[in-house]
């Protein structure tokens, strides 16, 4: 790899740059092959450390389709034969024509001419070219697919450890854009980039050996006219076709965003502001998407018209040699037919190449805002090992400190409490005074910056999260309804609760509805108040011992909580209840903890 570099070095020296960058742009780490150039690597758009590092991006999403090693091979088979087939199918057809217009130009020349194998070969490779077509489509569905599978369990599996926390400061709509639009955009890498890189390196390498049979000088000249298309042309589309490729996917997640926040938001939007200004933020965000699609199609307008020069000026150059070739005797006409039939055809499979590296730009990209997901670090790390045995359920918090991450104010200085098993204690105090903060600290949605907080003798941070998950159930502000029936949002699929357990719960939270009755996204067909009772219940069918209320009276009418504390009284007694609240009613039905300041609170 270091004698590689030292050619580069030397095409360098010996001003052959534009060569050489075309070279290097294919390595994600000119330097590991000794590479020395300082100065293309700083100033170069291909080798500086952003384009690198975005290489080195993809080349890690790459790993992903080299898992189904036999099936790529299998992919790339077909398509190889495909390609081939539609290649060989072209330029014989044009030598059969050809060949029978020669042999018609005498009786005796004509008796001679086999007519049959010719035309038989041809119904042959029109057979062969529409069972690998199919063939190609059915293995590649299935490539895709499995590689689309992998990426998003991977995408899962890097997202679940960030929940909630880090996602907390995350816009749902970009998370839906990275799931959907960048899952796919890569899930396309193989079908848009890698299959046509692949089959037109192979066509580029085949073609020429085929014509050596018939005439080497004119396999020379093919082979250097399609390696200068084969690299010059990608060079082209990368140089002009790369930020504008990553300017389209950020256009496209900006409008899906503008579009999903819009319908989310579409109260508090109709309220403030009016129907021309909402509909300026989508007009404006649609119009710079279609501004980047304009100049992607203009790339690809180009790189098609440079495809059909540089294809137009090899045929030129193969019929004018070619042309002595056969006044010397050295080819036939029909022979010299056949090759600049199969040039032309072998240049549509070429130009595939330069089109796909349009969207490249789309995947590094895609694969950029993927990977930001995975170099993020949780916020809690849980342990490994669970332990079953958990029986002490004290809580206790012992010099809390804690400010939310990127933040420099204290939410919390100094917090102690020591909150026996099955007490009850209501958080009070104003907006933004850490309410909400302490119980999430107990939740385990952050960790605290300094101090411990123990469950029984054991700190949390060396509980497993389905230990923790098991002792404490939390009912935010923030209520999540799921799209389905009220008995699914109670039970979240689990089988070992009944109905009759789920309607004597709703009754004691004054529900009288449907088990079966759906609830719609975000809980569209109930009320502000029916879904935060609609939580309670699915908390209190959790059945931890430790139940976490923030704001539970929020959009309830006055006195209906006090009424359901007092339904859920036996419920209650066998728990520690912690409620944060404002509500002076809610306050009183338990001991009272105020919080007046962000330090020095000891209980």
């Amino acid at each position: 790899m270091k004698s590689l570099g030292s050619v580069y070095n030397w095409l360098f020296c010996c001003k052959k740059r534009s060569l050489a960058k075309i070279c290097l742009f294919f390595h994600p780490i000119p330097q590991s092959i000794g590479f020395k150039n300082k100065q293309i690597l700083s100033q170069s758009p291909f080798f500086s450390r952003r384009t690198t590092k975005c290489k080195q991006t993809l080349f890690f999403f790459i790993k992903f389709i080299l898992r189904y090693r036999l099936r790529l091979l299998y992919s790339v088979l077909m398509g190889v034969i495909l390609a081939a087939s539609s290649v060989a199918l072209f330029s014989l057809s044009g030598w059969f024509i050809s060949a029978s217009a020669f042999a018609g130009l005498s009786a005796v020349s004509a008796l001679r001419f086999d007519y049959f194998l010719p035309a038989a070969n041809i119904r042959l490779l029109a057979l062969i070219r529409i069972l690998s077509r199919h063939g190609e489509r059915v293995i590649n569905h299935d490539f895709t697919f499995r590689i689309l599978t992998t990426l998003r369990v991977w995408f899962y599996q890097q997202l679940i450890p960030l929940s909630p926390g880090r996602l907390m400061t995350s816009q749902s709509g970009e998370l839906l854009n990275q799931m959907v639009s960048d899952i796919n955009t890569l899930d396309q890498l193989y079908l848009n980039v890698m299959n046509p890189f692949l089959i037109a390196l192979l066509i580029m390498i085949g073609i020429p050996i085929f014509i050596a049979y018939f005439n080497v000088s004119l396999a020379w000249y093919a082979a250097s006219a399609m390696l200068i298309a084969y690299l010059v042309l990608p060079w082209i589309s990368i140089r002009y076709g790369f930020p504008a490729g990553k300017n389209h996917q950020s256009t496209m997640s900006q409008l899906r965003l503008t579009i999903v926040d819009a319908l989310q938001n579409s109260a508090d939007l109709y309220l403030f502001f009016s129907t021309k200004k909402r509909n300026a933020w989508i007009t404006s965000a649609h119009n710079a998407c279609l501004q980047v699609e304009a100049r992607l199609a203009t790339l690809k307008g180009w790189v098609m018209a440079l495809s059909q020069l540089f294809s137009g000026i090899t045929v030129f150059g193969i019929i004018y040699f070619g042309t002595t070739f056969v006044q010397t005797h050295a080819i036939t006409g029909a022979q010299l037919a056949m090759i600049v039939f199969l040039i032309i055809a072998a240049f549509e499979k070429i130009a595939l190449f330069p089109l796909s590296c349009l969207s490249l730009g789309k995947s590094t990209s895609a694969a950029q805002r993927i990977d930001a997901i995975q170099q993020q670090k949780p916020l809690v790390i849980f342990s490994e090992y669970a332990e079953h045995s958990i029986q002490d359920f004290n809580l206790t918090l012992e010099c809390i400190q804690f400010y939310y991450p990127n933040q420099k104010n204290i939410i919390l200085d100094n917090v102690s409490l020591a909150i026996p098993f099955r007490s009850h204690l209501a958080i009070t105090g104003p907006s933004g005074i850490g309410k909400s903060t302490l119980l999430q600290l107990i939740a385990r949605v952050f960790d605290p910056t300094q101090g411990n907080i123990f469950l029984g003798k054991s700190n949390v941070k060396s509980l497993a999260e389905i230990d923790l998950r098991h002792s404490i159930s939390y009912v935010t502000q923030q209520i999540h309804i799921f799209n389905a029936t009220v008995r699914d949002n109670l039970t979240l699929m689990r089988t070992d609760i009944s109905d009759q357990h789920c309607q004597d719960v709703l009754k004691r939270l004054h529900l009288n509805i449907s088990l079966d009755a759906m609830m719609g996204e975000f809980g569209k067909y109930f009320s502000g108040g029916e879904c935060r009772r609609i939580a309670m219940a699915r908390a209190l069918l959790h059945d931890a011992p430790i139940l976490l209320l923030d704001e539970p009276s929020a959009g309830l009418e006055s006195g209906l909580f006090p009424a359901i504390w007092n339904n859920c009284h036996d419920i209650f007694s066998k728990k520690t209840v912690i409620i944060a609240t404002h509500d002076v009613e809610t306050a009183t039905l338990c001991h009272s903890l105020p919080l007046v300041s962000v330090s020095d609170v000891s209980v």
